[in-house]
């Protein structure tokens, strides 16, 4: 007999004689379907049995209604009376006996059972195999207690799910496959410097200069030049024997290589030339010097420590709000940790950060900017801030300060342990011009080369013409004693006539007296004619000799005046032609002497140029794209994250801990997964067999579900987790 059910009958006493384990007479069985099955992988919980009652009784589908079974054995077929086909639409049966007994504190209550079998007994009546549906039969009669839970909805209902991002619940491994790639599903960039990207037409980048010789003192010219040694520094309170400099950027430079490329006197003392992010990034703490008002030349001297020079960035505000996840798990926050989602921080220098986005312990991505720019090993360092820090930071600029301690940054993560590094910044060099450098540094000794050359030249000519005095004067001692030579001679001839004269006159007197003698003895006139004709003879002899003697000296005079002229003038013409020579001779050293300096001077165009500096580093990335670094944010690629989220739709999280189910074991809106590792039941009104088989349904995991009609009809992402769930 079947009938629609609308209400429940009186119960009716039945004395003390009730059996559990039959179906005593007039028990009522009542037939329908419902949506869970016996495996008890989804059951479903009422707020209470009457709940479940109007359920079954109330159902739009068919059910049947049996009144007054006869005698059945719990566990064993029962015969009704309905047709096979009947029977055979029905996987479920309630079997309630009103005349249960009452008294004695016993109450009625309903069995459940799962129909697991139909059989054909006869034509109107049907062999029931049924399995006593523990749950919707005993759940309501237990009290669960503290358990320990290993998996299920209640990780991502927990309102303290994302404390310390994440890693106080859901950095708990769950054993699922990742898939064999991330994705860049984002990426963060901040330049520091670049000799691509331009900053207002200014170059982003600075040039230090490390020089023995001081670049600020007055360098002179290359006639008078001046080298002043280096006097030190002290740049980030490091000693250094030789100066540091900074231009500010390649404009600057260009105008200071400009201003000293005559003065390779100053230049050759460089020693270093070295790219360095832009000074003004960090705060240093630098003094200018104005080389060259004229030329805009001035260069910046560091001075000490580099007071506060880190520089804090924050990537990406509040970035975890802003992941990329399908809206379908926007609600699942452990796609926001590893290895989930693991970001990648670089500086594209080879020493690449593989970070943990639950350990980076600040909103906002910070990074620090750490520079050392004092030689030796120059290098900036790139610093997550927090890494791996206890408890979450605010916003980096107001809490940086908090890092200090006595003047010493730390952040009170990894720090410097988790880096990424810019370390081998590029080197240049400096051409000098080799020429001017030579002639600067050879100045005095040219002009002393030129200086010898004349004084050279001087003394020669001087030598000759002293040399062409002395023979002038021999020849005019030459001239003097022939002249002396003529004079004597002639004085001689002079002497000579006279005393010719004289004996002359002599012998002519000797004949008058003579003749006078004889005139008087004899006398007569033959006597006085032969003492005239001797007289005249004696005159004659006189005039002949001194003709002779005058002719001689004449003749001598004249032949020693003509060989005295002869010499002196082929004398004096030797002189002119060796005093020519000399002169020539002279003239031709010096030149010579003049074109060996010139030479000298010429060749020394010709010498190669010499650099300061050396050329080594790297500086592809930043030719090529930029200093600075990137934060990359990796996720699972699609297959992977939705095989995840669904996985996590249905089943929750992995909890491993500790915590107590809520009475209705509802944490979602709809349904909630529970697999425990320890359940205990605190109260029961159930015999122990079913106890430990509650405990085993739970232990082996189950899904709840509020409503009946949902099971495999929602879509399971449509589960909203309720409010106030904590663990």
């Amino acid at each position: 007999m079947t009938s629609q059910m609308q209400t429940l009958p009186q119960p009716m006493n039945a004395g003390h004689e009730f059996n559990y384990a039959l179906w005593t007479a007039g028990t009522e069985v009542t037939l329908c379907n419902v949506t869970w099955n016996s495996d008890y992988r989804d059951i479903v919980k009422f707020d209470n049995s009457t709940a479940l009652d109007d359920y079954l009784l109330n159902q739009s589908g068919p059910f049947t209604r049996i009144e007054n079974m006869s005698y059945a054995k719990v566990g064993h077929p029962i015969r009704i009376s309905l047709p096979f086909n009947a029977a055979f639409r029905y996987n479920y049966l309630r079997a309630f006996n009103p005349v249960q007994p009452i008294t004695g504190g016993d109450t009625p209550r309903a069995f459940y059972y799962f129909i697991t079998g139909v059989e054909y007994a006869a034509p109107n009546t049907t062999v029931v195999t049924i399995q006593l549906d523990i749950v919707q039969t005993f759940l309501y009669d237990v009290q669960f207690g503290n358990c320990y839970i290993e998996r299920g909805h209640v990780g991502i209902a927990n309102e303290n799910a994302f404390n310390d991002y994440g890693r106080e619940f859901l950095t708990i491994p769950e054993g699922l496959d990742i898939g064999g790639e991330y994705s860049i599903v984002q990426q963060w960039k901040e330049k520091v410097g670049s000799a691509k990207t331009m900053t207002g037409g200014v170059l982003d980048y600075s040039i230090m200069i490390t020089s023995t010789v001081s670049l600020t003192a007055p360098p002179g010219t290359v006639d008078a030049p001046n080298l002043t040694s280096a006097n030190g520094s002290t740049f980030e309170n490091l000693p250094n024997g030789a100066e540091t400099y900074i231009i500010k950027d390649l404009p600057a430079f260009k105008r200071f290589t400009n201003y000293f490329a005559d003065k390779p006197w100053i230049t050759q003392g460089i020693i270093g030339l070295t790219a360095i992010p832009p000074w003004e990034r960090y705060n240093m703490n630098l003094t200018e010097t104005v080389i060259s008002e004229s030329s805009d030349v001035s260069v910046w001297e560091p001075l000490g420590e580099m007071p506060f020079g880190i520089n804090p960035v924050a990537m990406a505000t509040a970035w975890r709000d802003n992941l990329p996840i399908p809206a379908r798990y926007a609600h699942l926050d452990k796609f926001k940790v590893h290895p989930y989602t693991t970001l990648e921080m670089t500086s594209y220098t080879g020493t690449p950060l593989s970070l943990k986005p639950e350990s980076w312990a600040n909103d906002d991505a910070v990074v620090i900017e750490m520079p050392h720019f004092a030689q030796p090993g120059p290098r900036l360092a790139f610093v997550p801030w927090r890494y791996n820090a206890t408890g979450r930071a605010g916003v980096a600029t107001g809490e940086i300060g908090d890092d200090f301690d006595e003047g010493l940054f730390n952040d009170g993560g990894e720090f410097l342990d988790m880096a990424t590094y810019i370390m081998n910044f590029p080197n240049f060099s400096l051409t000098n011009n080799g020429y001017m450098s030579f002639m600067a540094s050879n100045h005095n000794s040219i002009a002393f080369q030129h200086s010898s050359a004349d004084w050279g030249q001087q003394r020669a000519m001087g030598g000759n013409a002293l040399a062409y005095d002395n023979t002038n004067q021999q020849l005019d001692l030459s001239k003097n004693l022939t002249g002396m030579q003529v004079s004597a001679g002639a004085q001689q001839t002079t002497l000579a006539n006279e005393t010719a004269g004289w004996q002359a006159l002599k012998q002519g007197g000797n004949s008058l007296a003579q003749g006078a003698i004889g005139m008087a003895q004899g006398g007569g006139v033959g006597s006085a004619v032969g003492a005239g004709l001797g007289m005249a003879n004696s005159a004659a002899d006189y005039a002949i000799g001194l003709n002779q003697r005058n002719q001689s000296q004449g003749i001598m005079a004249n032949s020693m005046t003509n060989q005295n002229t002869a010499t002196t003038n082929t004398g004096a013409r030797i002189n002119d032609s060796n005093r020519s020579y000399a002169d020539y001779a002279a003239k031709g050293d010096y030149q010579n002497a003049i074109a060996g300096i010139q030479a000298k001077v010429q060749d020394a165009r010709l010498i190669q140029p010499t650099t300061s500096g050396q050329v080594g580093g790297d500086a592809f990335t930043l030719a090529m794209y930029k200093w600075g670094y990137d934060v990359k944010v990796k996720m699972l690629q699609g297959a992977a994250m939705n095989a995840i989220g669904e996985y996590w739709l249905r089943y929750g999280y992995q909890v491993n801990r500790f915590g107590r189910m809520p009475s209705s074991f509802m944490v979602c809106e709809k349904f909630t997964y529970w697999k425990l590792r320890e359940t205990y039941i605190t109260s029961s009104r159930c015999p122990e067999t079913f106890k430990q088989a509650l405990r085993g349904i739970f232990e082996k995991g189950v899904t709840v579900w509020k409503n009946p009609a949902d099971i495999g009809n929602i879509d399971i992402a449509d589960n909203t987790p309720l409010t106030g769930i904590t663990l």
